[in-house]
């Protein structure tokens, strides 16, 4: 009776809808298809599910990038739906070569005019690409030129795809896709650690980086950011903590000195160095350029202009210039050598000078006009005697 049971099974699964349904002779079961191209292909729906469907082929043994080919895009004509929503894996390696296991999970379509796309890659980077082949231009996922990588499979949902492995030999035009559309996270994300308490918590990082980087985001192309010390959070937080940026990348190239840092403690900031001052809030080593700065000042030398204020003569003016070698309220050289500048005291110094300045013009102007009336009236005396 037991070896009844598998006969009757297949009896019944050919027979009940056998225009629909089919165990093939390669081994592939189709429900809703008779053309299975995986050992499991769901058709309902209008659409077409696959489990393990195999990408013949393997990649290049560090002869170049591979693509596999994922659909057609629109480049100016419309198209029908055409879209791989599911898993690619792979694998590298084996008993004498590197291992690793290499996952992409895609989501991807054409339809009308439009292209959209996003990837997330497990295990090493890959990107998505477009590119020309065999004068068709397609989307396509990128294989890092490296070990050989066979027994690509790909399981989820599919229609109008290529599904196909080829050489970068092969292929041009190869271009990078900007994908458009958000991969959203709802909650905390942990890597390496075992704490949720982080919205992003990361531990281990490049170990080319100082540091060892161990917790620390490694950007495109080998860049990296560190928030280094006692937490485990993302961005400044307790003693310590210090926020490092390189753009030493994984060859070797590139500087390996930090372009920012910020104290945990203060919550200072340097850029150009590793050390904060305790001083100010925003350390600089080198030269800012900017199209405009703002300074924000407590308070304006406008009081010069008030009734109460004293001006200062001409004479006590030049007295202190000739004792000090500087004007009274601005640094001198040496201050300015030994402590710095600071930039909003000393704009509202200049202005306060500047007002005296124009003071001492409106006197003496005033002083000149007194003047030209006493001498337009002895010219006037001297005329009117002459004429006599």
């Amino acid at each position: 009776m037991k070896k009844l049971l598998p006969v009757l099974f297949v009896f019944a699964f050919t027979s009940v809808k056998a225009q629909t349904n089919v165990i093939g002779t390669t081994g592939n079961v189709g429900i809703g298809t008779l053309n299975p191209v995986s050992k499991l292909q769901v058709s309902d729906n209008g659409r077409n599910y696959y489990v393990n469907r195999p990408i013949v082929g393997q990649s290049e043994d560090s002869q170049g990038l591979n693509y596999i080919l994922l659909h057609e895009i629109y480049t100016g004509t419309p198209m029908a739906d055409m879209h791989v929503m599911g898993r690619v894996t792979g694998i590298r390696g084996g008993t004498v070569a590197y291992y690793r296991r290499w996952t992409v999970d895609i989501n991807t379509a054409t339809a009308n005019n439009m292209n959209k796309g996003t990837l997330i890659s497990y295990n090493e980077i890959t990107r998505l690409v477009t590119l020309v082949y065999n004068g068709k231009t397609y989307l396509a996922t990128e294989i890092a030129n490296s070990y050989a990588m066979l027994g690509f499979s790909f399981t989820g949902y599919a229609s109008g795809e290529s599904l196909i492995l080829v050489k970068d030999d092969n292929v041009t035009n190869v271009l990078p896709f900007v994908p458009t559309d958000a991969i959203a996270i709802q909650g905390n994300l942990s890597v390496g650690a075992a704490t949720s308490a982080a919205r992003l918590d990361v531990e281990g990082g490049p170990t080319w980086t100082t540091n060892a980087w161990k917790k620390s985001m490694k950007l495109y192309n080998g860049s990296a950011i560190e928030f280094a010390g006692a937490t485990r959070s993302f961005g400044l937080g307790a003693s310590g903590a210090n926020l490092y940026f390189s753009n030493m990348h994984s060859d070797g190239s590139g500087a390996a000195n930090y372009f920012m840092a910020a104290d945990g403690n203060t919550g200072n900031m340097c850029i150009g160095s590793s050390s904060p001052s305790a001083n100010y809030k925003l350390t600089v080593e080198g030269t800012i350029g900017a199209r405009r700065v703002k300074v924000q000042q407590g308070a304006w030398a406008d009081y010069v202009f008030h009734p109460e204020y004293e001006l200062p003569s001409l004479q006590q003016v030049e007295h202190f210039v000739t004792t000090e070698k500087h004007l009274e309220g601005i640094p001198s050289e040496k201050e300015v050598l030994e402590k710095g500048l600071d930039l909003g005291d000393f704009d509202q110094q200049l202005l306060k000078k500047v007002e005296e300045l124009t003071l001492y013009i409106i006197q003496l102007n005033k002083n000149v006009e007194r003047l030209n009336k006493q001498v337009a009236a002895q010219q006037q005396t001297i005329a009117t005697l002459q004429a006599k």
